[in-house]
Protein backbone atom coordinates (compact mmCIF):
# COMPACT_ATOMS: atom_id res chain seq x y z
CA UNK A 1 0.00 0.00 0.00
CA UNK A 2 1.03 3.32 -0.88
CA UNK A 3 1.30 5.56 2.27
CA UNK A 4 3.58 8.51 0.54
CA UNK A 5 0.85 9.55 -1.25
CA UNK A 6 -2.93 10.53 -1.45
CA UNK A 7 -4.78 9.89 -4.78
CA UNK A 8 -8.35 12.23 -5.48
CA UNK A 9 -10.23 11.30 -8.79
CA UNK A 10 -10.67 14.11 -11.14
CA UNK A 11 -11.57 14.75 -14.65
CA UNK A 12 -9.51 16.43 -17.45
CA UNK A 13 -11.75 18.08 -19.47
CA UNK A 14 -11.99 20.98 -22.59
CA UNK A 15 -14.53 23.31 -22.55
CA UNK A 16 -14.62 25.68 -25.02
CA UNK A 17 -11.33 27.19 -25.79
CA UNK A 18 -10.20 26.70 -22.29
CA UNK A 19 -8.61 23.14 -20.62
CA UNK A 20 -8.88 22.02 -16.75
CA UNK A 21 -9.42 19.59 -14.29
CA UNK A 22 -12.74 19.10 -12.46
CA UNK A 23 -13.04 18.08 -9.33
CA UNK A 24 -15.99 17.16 -7.02
CA UNK A 25 -16.30 19.27 -3.84
CA UNK A 26 -16.65 16.29 -1.48
CA UNK A 27 -13.42 14.42 -2.69
CA UNK A 28 -11.31 17.78 -1.88
CA UNK A 29 -10.29 18.69 1.40
CA UNK A 30 -12.58 21.03 3.93
CA UNK A 31 -9.51 23.27 4.59
CA UNK A 32 -9.23 26.35 1.99
CA UNK A 33 -5.26 26.59 2.15
CA UNK A 34 -4.54 22.20 2.16
CA UNK A 35 -7.67 22.46 -0.77
CA UNK A 36 -5.56 25.21 -2.66
CA UNK A 37 -2.11 23.09 -2.16
CA UNK A 38 -3.47 20.28 -3.47
CA UNK A 39 -4.38 21.66 -6.31
CA UNK A 40 -1.07 23.90 -6.89
CA UNK A 41 0.21 20.77 -6.55
CA UNK A 42 -1.36 18.76 -9.14
CA UNK A 43 -0.60 22.30 -11.61
CA UNK A 44 2.74 22.76 -10.67
CA UNK A 45 2.78 26.16 -10.47
CA UNK A 46 5.65 27.31 -9.03
CA UNK A 47 9.00 29.51 -9.95
CA UNK A 48 9.83 27.06 -13.00
CA UNK A 49 6.34 26.65 -14.77
CA UNK A 50 4.09 24.16 -14.64
CA UNK A 51 6.54 21.33 -15.40
CA UNK A 52 5.98 19.37 -12.39
CA UNK A 53 2.14 19.33 -12.65
CA UNK A 54 -0.80 19.10 -15.54
CA UNK A 55 -0.96 22.90 -15.96
CA UNK A 56 -0.23 23.49 -19.81
CA UNK A 57 1.76 27.58 -18.78
CA UNK A 58 -0.99 29.46 -20.69
CA UNK A 59 -4.32 31.08 -19.19
CA UNK A 60 -6.52 28.95 -21.26
CA UNK A 61 -4.84 25.58 -20.20
CA UNK A 62 -4.24 26.37 -16.23
CA UNK A 63 -7.88 26.56 -15.32
CA UNK A 64 -9.75 24.56 -12.51
CA UNK A 65 -13.18 23.82 -11.41
CA UNK A 66 -14.81 22.44 -8.33
CA UNK A 67 -18.22 20.91 -9.00
CA UNK A 68 -20.84 19.44 -6.43
CA UNK A 69 -25.13 18.54 -6.12
CA UNK A 70 -26.92 21.44 -5.14
CA UNK A 71 -29.44 21.47 -2.55
CA UNK A 72 -31.84 24.09 -3.61
CA UNK A 73 -34.55 24.31 -5.73
CA UNK A 74 -33.51 26.88 -8.80
CA UNK A 75 -30.35 24.87 -9.71
CA UNK A 76 -28.96 21.52 -10.18
CA UNK A 77 -25.29 22.18 -9.14
CA UNK A 78 -22.47 24.51 -7.92
CA UNK A 79 -19.67 25.56 -9.86
CA UNK A 80 -16.49 27.33 -8.44
CA UNK A 81 -13.85 28.11 -11.21
CA UNK A 82 -10.43 28.65 -10.48
CA UNK A 83 -7.75 30.62 -12.71
CA UNK A 84 -4.65 28.98 -11.89
CA UNK A 85 -1.58 31.16 -11.16
CA UNK A 86 1.41 29.50 -13.65
CA UNK A 87 4.23 30.99 -11.87
CA UNK A 88 2.52 32.07 -8.24
CA UNK A 89 1.60 30.08 -5.69
CA UNK A 90 -2.07 31.20 -5.94
CA UNK A 91 -5.47 30.71 -7.08
CA UNK A 92 -7.66 33.90 -8.52
CA UNK A 93 -11.64 32.93 -7.38
CA UNK A 94 -12.85 36.80 -8.59
CA UNK A 95 -13.32 35.90 -11.89
CA UNK A 96 -15.24 33.29 -13.72
CA UNK A 97 -15.23 31.16 -17.04
CA UNK A 98 -17.50 30.67 -19.45
CA UNK A 99 -15.89 28.38 -21.56
CA UNK A 100 -15.15 26.33 -18.62
CA UNK A 101 -19.17 26.20 -17.83
CA UNK A 102 -19.46 23.92 -21.22
CA UNK A 103 -17.49 21.65 -19.70
CA UNK A 104 -18.84 21.62 -15.91
CA UNK A 105 -22.72 21.19 -17.74
CA UNK A 106 -21.11 18.17 -20.33
CA UNK A 107 -19.52 16.76 -16.96
CA UNK A 108 -22.78 16.87 -14.50
CA UNK A 109 -24.55 15.22 -17.53
CA UNK A 110 -21.77 12.38 -17.44
CA UNK A 111 -21.62 12.18 -14.01
CA UNK A 112 -24.84 11.20 -13.44
CA UNK A 113 -25.38 14.71 -10.99
CA UNK A 114 -28.60 16.03 -13.32
CA UNK A 115 -31.06 13.71 -14.80
CA UNK A 116 -30.69 13.59 -18.07
CA UNK A 117 -33.42 14.94 -20.93
CA UNK A 118 -34.61 13.10 -24.40
CA UNK A 119 -33.14 16.04 -26.84
CA UNK A 120 -31.55 18.70 -24.70
CA UNK A 121 -30.61 18.61 -20.66
CA UNK A 122 -30.34 21.58 -19.20
CA UNK A 123 -28.06 22.05 -16.38
CA UNK A 124 -28.92 24.79 -14.01
CA UNK A 125 -25.39 25.86 -12.59
CA UNK A 126 -24.97 28.30 -9.35
CA UNK A 127 -21.75 29.80 -9.65
CA UNK A 128 -20.43 30.54 -6.50
CA UNK A 129 -17.71 33.13 -8.03
CA UNK A 130 -20.84 35.49 -9.46
CA UNK A 131 -23.37 34.64 -7.24
CA UNK A 132 -25.53 34.18 -10.60
CA UNK A 133 -27.00 31.39 -12.50
CA UNK A 134 -25.65 29.68 -15.50
CA UNK A 135 -27.14 27.39 -17.53
CA UNK A 136 -25.88 24.98 -20.22
CA UNK A 137 -28.07 22.70 -22.66
CA UNK A 138 -26.16 19.29 -23.31
CA UNK A 139 -27.76 17.57 -26.12
CA UNK A 140 -28.47 13.84 -25.64
CA UNK A 141 -30.03 11.72 -27.78
CA UNK A 142 -31.63 8.20 -27.17
CA UNK A 143 -30.73 8.61 -23.13
CA UNK A 144 -26.82 9.01 -24.07
CA UNK A 145 -25.14 12.46 -24.18
CA UNK A 146 -24.35 13.66 -27.92
CA UNK A 147 -20.91 14.17 -28.91
CA UNK A 148 -20.83 14.23 -32.27
CA UNK A 149 -21.74 16.88 -34.55
CA UNK A 150 -21.05 19.90 -37.02
CA UNK A 151 -20.65 22.30 -34.86
CA UNK A 152 -17.36 23.91 -35.45
CA UNK A 153 -15.44 26.84 -33.05
CA UNK A 154 -12.56 29.17 -33.76
CA UNK A 155 -9.84 27.88 -31.93
CA UNK A 156 -10.69 24.10 -31.32
CA UNK A 157 -9.47 21.78 -34.50
CA UNK A 158 -12.82 19.81 -35.64
CA UNK A 159 -16.52 19.68 -34.81
CA UNK A 160 -18.94 18.30 -32.24
CA UNK A 161 -22.03 18.41 -30.45
CA UNK A 162 -22.97 22.27 -29.53
CA UNK A 163 -23.71 23.18 -26.55
CA UNK A 164 -25.06 26.58 -25.56
CA UNK A 165 -24.06 28.81 -22.62
CA UNK A 166 -25.87 31.02 -21.15
CA UNK A 167 -25.29 33.75 -18.20
CA UNK A 168 -28.76 34.47 -16.62
CA UNK A 169 -29.17 37.77 -15.55
CA UNK A 170 -25.32 38.38 -15.12
CA UNK A 171 -25.67 42.63 -14.41
CA UNK A 172 -23.50 43.73 -11.53
CA UNK A 173 -21.69 39.99 -10.59
CA UNK A 174 -18.95 41.42 -9.15
CA UNK A 175 -20.02 44.98 -8.33
CA UNK A 176 -23.51 45.48 -8.27
CA UNK A 177 -24.07 47.27 -11.41
CA UNK A 178 -23.76 47.11 -14.76
CA UNK A 179 -22.05 49.85 -15.50
CA UNK A 180 -19.37 50.11 -12.04
CA UNK A 181 -18.57 53.45 -12.26
CA UNK A 182 -22.35 54.74 -12.88
CA UNK A 183 -20.81 56.07 -16.69
CA UNK A 184 -21.11 54.52 -20.25
CA UNK A 185 -17.65 56.32 -20.61
CA UNK A 186 -14.64 56.79 -18.38
CA UNK A 187 -11.30 58.89 -19.15
CA UNK A 188 -8.89 56.82 -17.05
CA UNK A 189 -5.38 58.36 -17.06
CA UNK A 190 -2.09 55.94 -17.93
CA UNK A 191 0.93 55.91 -19.60
CA UNK A 192 1.06 60.13 -19.77
CA UNK A 193 -2.30 59.11 -21.65
CA UNK A 194 -6.16 59.65 -20.86
CA UNK A 195 -7.72 56.84 -22.44
CA UNK A 196 -11.07 56.47 -23.08
CA UNK A 197 -13.08 53.71 -21.93
CA UNK A 198 -16.25 51.61 -21.05
CA UNK A 199 -16.21 49.85 -18.41
CA UNK A 200 -18.91 46.80 -18.01
CA UNK A 201 -19.52 44.06 -15.87
CA UNK A 202 -21.39 40.99 -16.80
CA UNK A 203 -20.32 38.47 -14.85
CA UNK A 204 -16.73 39.43 -15.30
CA UNK A 205 -15.41 43.40 -14.89
CA UNK A 206 -14.17 44.38 -18.53
CA UNK A 207 -12.79 47.67 -20.11
CA UNK A 208 -13.19 48.30 -23.84
CA UNK A 209 -10.87 50.53 -25.31
CA UNK A 210 -9.99 51.64 -28.65
CA UNK A 211 -6.97 49.72 -30.70
CA UNK A 212 -5.97 53.07 -31.75
CA UNK A 213 -5.51 54.80 -28.47
CA UNK A 214 -2.27 52.20 -28.26
CA UNK A 215 -1.29 52.81 -31.94
CA UNK A 216 -2.70 49.73 -33.46
CA UNK A 217 -5.26 49.18 -35.99
CA UNK A 218 -6.77 46.52 -33.87
CA UNK A 219 -6.53 43.46 -36.22
CA UNK A 220 -2.98 42.36 -34.79
CA UNK A 221 -2.17 38.95 -33.03
CA UNK A 222 0.62 38.09 -30.27
CA UNK A 223 3.56 38.39 -31.95
CA UNK A 224 2.59 42.18 -31.71
CA UNK A 225 0.73 43.06 -28.88
CA UNK A 226 2.42 40.98 -26.63
CA UNK A 227 5.61 43.00 -27.28
CA UNK A 228 6.30 44.62 -23.25
CA UNK A 229 6.18 48.09 -25.39
CA UNK A 230 2.33 47.52 -26.11
CA UNK A 231 1.52 44.65 -23.40
CA UNK A 232 2.90 46.77 -20.04
CA UNK A 233 1.16 49.74 -21.55
CA UNK A 234 -1.80 47.78 -21.77
CA UNK A 235 -1.45 46.46 -18.10
CA UNK A 236 -1.04 50.34 -16.91
CA UNK A 237 -4.50 51.19 -17.87
CA UNK A 238 -5.61 48.13 -16.75
CA UNK A 239 -4.26 48.42 -13.10
CA UNK A 240 -5.51 52.44 -13.31
CA UNK A 241 -9.65 51.10 -14.12
CA UNK A 242 -8.51 48.51 -11.43
CA UNK A 243 -8.02 51.57 -8.68
CA UNK A 244 -10.63 53.47 -10.06
CA UNK A 245 -13.23 50.49 -9.22
CA UNK A 246 -11.31 49.69 -5.91
CA UNK A 247 -10.11 46.18 -6.42
CA UNK A 248 -6.35 47.50 -6.21
CA UNK A 249 -4.79 49.92 -4.05
CA UNK A 250 -2.71 52.91 -5.20
CA UNK A 251 0.84 51.32 -3.66
CA UNK A 252 -0.10 48.08 -4.42
CA UNK A 253 2.20 45.97 -7.10
CA UNK A 254 -0.41 43.83 -9.02
CA UNK A 255 0.28 40.79 -10.76
CA UNK A 256 -1.73 39.82 -13.21
CA UNK A 257 -1.23 36.26 -12.92
CA UNK A 258 -2.77 37.00 -9.31
CA UNK A 259 -5.10 39.66 -10.14
CA UNK A 260 -7.50 38.86 -12.97
CA UNK A 261 -9.70 41.12 -13.24
CA UNK A 262 -10.57 44.01 -14.36
CA UNK A 263 -10.49 42.26 -18.34
CA UNK A 264 -9.16 44.84 -21.07
CA UNK A 265 -10.19 44.11 -23.90
CA UNK A 266 -9.30 46.07 -27.75
CA UNK A 267 -11.88 46.94 -29.74
CA UNK A 268 -11.69 48.07 -33.41
CA UNK A 269 -14.66 48.56 -36.78
CA UNK A 270 -15.16 44.87 -38.20
CA UNK A 271 -11.89 44.42 -40.83
CA UNK A 272 -10.17 41.65 -42.72
CA UNK A 273 -7.22 40.16 -41.73
CA UNK A 274 -5.33 36.83 -41.04
CA UNK A 275 -5.63 34.86 -38.28
CA UNK A 276 -3.03 33.03 -35.96
CA UNK A 277 -4.47 29.99 -37.80
CA UNK A 278 -3.45 30.98 -41.63
CA UNK A 279 -7.22 31.33 -41.92
CA UNK A 280 -8.94 34.75 -43.31
CA UNK A 281 -11.61 36.45 -41.61
CA UNK A 282 -13.64 38.76 -43.80
CA UNK A 283 -14.59 42.17 -42.25
CA UNK A 284 -18.32 41.34 -43.67
CA UNK A 285 -18.34 37.98 -41.45
CA UNK A 286 -18.39 40.26 -37.99
CA UNK A 287 -19.71 43.39 -36.44
CA UNK A 288 -16.34 44.38 -34.62
CA UNK A 289 -12.98 42.99 -34.02
CA UNK A 290 -11.51 42.19 -30.15
CA UNK A 291 -8.50 41.49 -28.81
CA UNK A 292 -8.87 40.14 -25.48
CA UNK A 293 -6.00 40.18 -22.25
CA UNK A 294 -5.73 37.55 -20.18
CA UNK A 295 -3.00 36.98 -17.29
CA UNK A 296 -0.85 39.66 -19.14
CA UNK A 297 -1.35 38.30 -22.49
CA UNK A 298 -3.50 38.21 -25.15
CA UNK A 299 -6.05 35.41 -25.53
CA UNK A 300 -5.62 33.25 -28.44
CA UNK A 301 -9.52 33.56 -28.72
CA UNK A 302 -12.29 35.18 -26.50
CA UNK A 303 -13.57 34.66 -23.47
CA UNK A 304 -16.79 33.62 -23.29
CA UNK A 305 -18.18 36.06 -20.14
CA UNK A 306 -16.43 38.78 -22.35
CA UNK A 307 -17.99 37.64 -25.56
CA UNK A 308 -21.31 38.53 -23.96
CA UNK A 309 -20.09 41.95 -21.95
CA UNK A 310 -18.61 42.93 -25.19
CA UNK A 311 -22.10 42.14 -27.37
CA UNK A 312 -24.13 43.94 -24.18
CA UNK A 313 -21.49 46.92 -24.75
CA UNK A 314 -22.24 47.05 -28.57
CA UNK A 315 -25.95 46.94 -27.85
CA UNK A 316 -26.25 50.36 -25.27
CA UNK A 317 -26.39 53.50 -27.10
CA UNK A 318 -23.06 55.65 -25.35
CA UNK A 319 -20.53 52.78 -24.99
CA UNK A 320 -17.31 52.50 -26.94
CA UNK A 321 -18.38 49.41 -28.88
CA UNK A 322 -21.89 50.93 -29.44
CA UNK A 323 -19.54 53.92 -31.52
CA UNK A 324 -17.37 50.95 -33.27
CA UNK A 325 -19.27 48.48 -33.90
CA UNK A 326 -20.99 47.95 -37.67
CA UNK A 327 -24.29 46.88 -36.40
CA UNK A 328 -26.39 46.34 -33.29
CA UNK A 329 -29.79 45.88 -34.34
CA UNK A 330 -29.31 42.20 -33.90
CA UNK A 331 -29.50 40.51 -30.67
CA UNK A 332 -26.44 38.61 -31.91
CA UNK A 333 -23.14 40.49 -32.08
CA UNK A 334 -20.04 38.55 -34.27
CA UNK A 335 -16.81 39.56 -32.43
CA UNK A 336 -13.57 39.14 -34.57
CA UNK A 337 -10.91 37.50 -32.62
CA UNK A 338 -7.48 36.35 -32.86
CA UNK A 339 -8.17 32.91 -34.35
CA UNK A 340 -11.36 33.56 -36.12
CA UNK A 341 -14.93 35.24 -34.60
CA UNK A 342 -17.73 34.08 -32.04
CA UNK A 343 -21.32 35.16 -31.83
CA UNK A 344 -22.78 35.81 -28.61
CA UNK A 345 -26.58 36.67 -28.22
CA UNK A 346 -28.09 38.78 -25.34
CA UNK A 347 -30.97 40.26 -24.24
CA UNK A 348 -30.35 43.69 -22.90
CA UNK A 349 -33.31 45.90 -20.90
CA UNK A 350 -33.70 49.47 -20.61
CA UNK A 351 -34.99 50.29 -16.99
CA UNK A 352 -35.72 54.22 -17.04
CA UNK A 353 -32.41 54.42 -14.83
CA UNK A 354 -30.08 51.84 -15.94
CA UNK A 355 -29.78 49.16 -18.34
CA UNK A 356 -29.73 44.91 -17.36
CA UNK A 357 -28.66 41.96 -18.85
CA UNK A 358 -31.62 39.55 -18.71
CA UNK A 359 -29.51 36.88 -20.58
CA UNK A 360 -26.28 36.49 -22.53
CA UNK A 361 -25.04 33.13 -24.19
CA UNK A 362 -22.69 31.59 -26.58
CA UNK A 363 -22.22 28.06 -28.63
CA UNK A 364 -19.27 25.95 -27.60
CA UNK A 365 -18.39 22.43 -27.88
CA UNK A 366 -16.57 20.18 -24.96
CA UNK A 367 -15.33 17.00 -23.96
CA UNK A 368 -13.88 14.12 -21.36
CA UNK A 369 -10.07 13.80 -22.14
CA UNK A 370 -8.79 12.13 -19.37
CA UNK A 371 -10.32 10.80 -16.20
CA UNK A 372 -8.46 9.02 -13.50
CA UNK A 373 -6.93 10.22 -10.40
CA UNK A 374 -4.40 12.87 -8.76
CA UNK A 375 -1.54 11.63 -6.59
CA UNK A 376 -0.53 14.48 -4.28
CA UNK A 377 2.00 13.30 -1.14
CA UNK A 378 0.57 12.82 1.55
CA UNK A 379 2.22 15.40 3.39
CA UNK A 380 0.55 18.08 1.98
CA UNK A 381 -3.01 17.13 3.50
CA UNK A 382 -1.67 15.50 6.75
Amino acid sequence: MDNDNVRIPCVLMRGGTSRGLIFKDIDLPVDQFTREQVILKVYGSSANGQIDGIGGGTSVTSKVAIVGKSDTQNCDIYYTFGQVSINEQEIDYNVTCGNMASAVGLYAVEEGLVERQEGETTVKIFNTNTNKLMEVDIPVEEGAVEHKGNFAIAGVEGTGAKITVNFLDSSGAFTGHLFPTGNLVDQIEANDTVYEVSILDTGNIVAFVKASAFGLHGCELAETIDKTTISQKIEALRVQVGILLGLFRKEQQVNPQVSALPKITLISEPQSYETELGTYNNKEDVDIVGRYMSMGKLHPSFAVSGSICLATASKISGTIPHEVAKSTQSNTIRIGHPSGSIAAEVFVENNESDYKLIKGGTGRTARRIMEGTAVIPAYLIR
